[in-house]
């Protein structure tokens, strides 16, 4: 049965249910039959449903590319070039190609992913710190130096008056917090100005700006590359490859580009004036159309960007550790500092 709610694989998904169509047709198995072949082998529900909902569709007679438009399950790009391998009958070759895609661009986001995970896990370690610092264990030395009759410093005052204040009223402020930071998750996902405002920090943020802009690199080239090969139009390529950017920035950008483009202006130029790609990149899609072979130099220019953009991850991760542990010794050395300061000058006196 077709699936009630909405259902978006992911690209780990697209890029087996690619492979398994391309090995389908290979096999010369009718494709209805192998898509229900595929839905009763499928692992995931999620996967199941979508191919049970396939299977349906086609077994209204109509073709693969409708039935994907018809369950609302898979992305514009993918619907577009299965009815692009339908009528030149290369279905088989598109889907191939589309496999390899899909997987280079799910080992693309799980890098990234991997590369923010453990930062943000360490960031949320050191909030824990702190504030298990501020109110458990700043506590200890207040009633310490009142013993003594000392007092502390203005600045570890006012850090254990705030952690003094978070545990009484924690029963609500918890909640608070937690609904706060779902609520901007959700603005921040679902919601056009939250999307734009994510898209355009992914573009402006320093250490992240020229990251992404690697990553789209990458995404334009091998999604180019596969049109370019198919015997698509560049104008056509152009417009399909909006749809893969992931960043509504760079989707804009590239509508402009190719508007330049239709009114007369030069192809490189008018890529060049989106500036999202470096000029060595330009340079080289010049070269490669003036030889004739500018899909092969996008393929090339991809796997360069990839490589590229894993050895910046790793950077970033050698470099955002050690840096959070750094910060981390320093706030808690001056929390620390402060009160102990007071502590051994009363030590000192009294000795």
């Amino acid at each position: 049965m077709v699936p009630e709610k909405k259902v978006k694989l992911e690209s780990t998904e697209l890029a087996w249910l690619c492979e398994q169509v391309a090995l389908v047709q290979k096999s010369g198995i009718p494709l209805p039959e192998g898509i229900d072949l595929l839905a009763e082998s499928a692992d995931l529900p999620r996967q199941a449903s979508v191919l049970h909902g396939l299977s349906r569709e086609m077994r209204q007679m109509l073709p693969l590319s409708e039935a994907m438009e018809n369950l609302d399950a898979f992305p514009p790009y993918l619907i577009r070039m299965t009815k692009i391998g339908e009528m030149s009958g290369n279905l088989d070759d598109v889907m191939t190609n589309l496999a390899d895609f899909y997987a280079r661009d799910a080992e693309l986001r799980k890098k990234v992913r991997s590369a923010l995970i453990y930062p943000s896990v360490l960031l949320l370690m050191m909030l824990g710190v702190i504030i298990l610092l501020v109110a458990r264990v700043l506590p200890v030395f207040s009633e310490i130096l009142a013993s003594f009759g000392g007092s502390m410093p203005g600045f570890s005052q006012g850090l254990l008056s705030f952690g003094t204040f978070v545990s009484r009223q924690s029963f609500w402020l918890l909640p608070l917090l937690i609904a706060l930071v779902t609520a901007l998750v959700l603005w921040l996902r679902r919601s056009i100005r939250g999307r734009r405002l994510v898209d355009q920090a992914r573009l402006k943020l320093p250490v992240l700006g020229p990251l992404y802009k690697r990553i789209y690199t990458s995404r334009f080239s091998i999604s180019l590359s596969y049109l370019l090969r198919s015997g698509i139009d560049l104008d056509t390529a152009l417009t399909m490859t909006e749809a893969v950017m992931d960043n509504t920035l760079v989707s804009e950008k590239i509508a402009a580009c190719r508007q330049k483009i239709r009114k007369g202006s030069d192809t490189f130029t008018a890529l060049q004036e989106t500036e999202l790609f470096p000029r060595l990149f330009i340079r080289m899609l010049s070269l490669g159309n003036r030889t004739g072979e500018m899909d092969a130099v996008m393929q090339k220019i991809s796997r360069a960007y990839e490589s590229e953009v894993d050895s910046r991850l790793s950077r970033l991760t050698g470099i955002v550790e050690p840096l959070l542990v750094v910060i981390l010794s320093l706030i808690v050395g001056a929390i620390l500092l402060t009160v102990m300061l007071p502590l051994v000058e009363i030590m000192a006196s009294i000795g």
